[in-house]
């Protein structure tokens, strides 16, 4: 379950980078340091850890994964069924973030014959807001 501005399953905005690390530990996972994060890679999540603080400032979801936000809305979910939902989207740059939901945000895959309405829903992120 995906959850604007807290969480996602068991995974919570805020937590530490070891508590990541020793709840993922038996699936296979991808390190990187950035600039000013580290990130934190499966096979169907993506967490950004701020290097300062040493907290999850992002998870997204992506590939495989199945669960919903609003137990509605997925991987592969469109725009259009956003609009079916009478769910109000605004776009911000490569991004469609949700006005009446701060905290979680969409990117649309990149499909032969785009249509910005019915392209898959590619990536969900929840942030801190």
């Amino acid at each position: 379950m995906i959850i604007n501005s807290v969480g996602v399953d068991s995974y919570q905005l805020g937590c530490g980078l070891e508590e990541i690390k020793e709840k993922i530990k038996d699936l296979d996972f991808t390190e990187e340091e950035l600039d000013n994060h580290f990130t934190i890679s499966t096979d169907s999540i993506k967490f950004w850890i701020d290097k300062d603080q040493s907290n999850v400032t992002q998870i997204s979801v992506f590939g495989e994964y199945t669960g919903k936000f609003l137990k509605k809305i997925g991987i592969g979910s469109t725009l259009s069924d956003l609009n079916d939902l009478g769910i109000k989207w605004v776009k911000e740059d490569y991004v469609y973030k949700l006005p009446e939901y701060p905290g979680v945000c969409f990117e649309l895959e990149d499909i032969d014959d785009w249509n910005e309405i019915e392209a898959p829903i590619q990536f969900i992120s929840i942030y801190c807001e």
